[in-house]
């Protein structure tokens, strides 16, 4: 997996590229925990994530309540389908933005 950061507008926005699973989860956690600030608006760019196991959505779920708890949002970006389902199945979907592409992440 790879991790990088990046902005647009007022929103940090964290790449990731590979599979999320129980052997990266710990890694995209340490990241979130030490790269991003929860008091701004934060978007994850997973188009170029093929695969999340249960691990990964929990690593979602967890950013999610960080972000809630300091009143930011939270953008999940380029998802792709299979991904999407599997939340949608698990009821996690309905916590999330999601967006098609960064340039048309909101202004705050």
């Amino acid at each position: 997996m790879r991790i990088t950061k990046g902005g647009h507008q007022e929103w940090q926005i964290v790449f990731i590229e590979g599979a999320v699973d129980s052997k990266t989860s710990s890694e995209l956690r340490a990241f979130l925990d030490i790269e991003v600030s929860h008091e701004m608006p934060v978007a994850l760019e997973l188009s170029k994530v093929p695969f999340m196991s249960s691990a990964g959505l929990r690593t979602l779920l967890l950013l999610h309540q960080k972000t809630k708890n300091a009143g930011t949002q939270l953008a999940l970006v380029g998802m792709v389908n299979e991904i999407i389902e599997t939340m949608r199945i698990t009821g996690f979907l309905q916590h999330f933005t999601l967006i098609d592409s960064v340039e048309l992440l909101p202004s705050t």
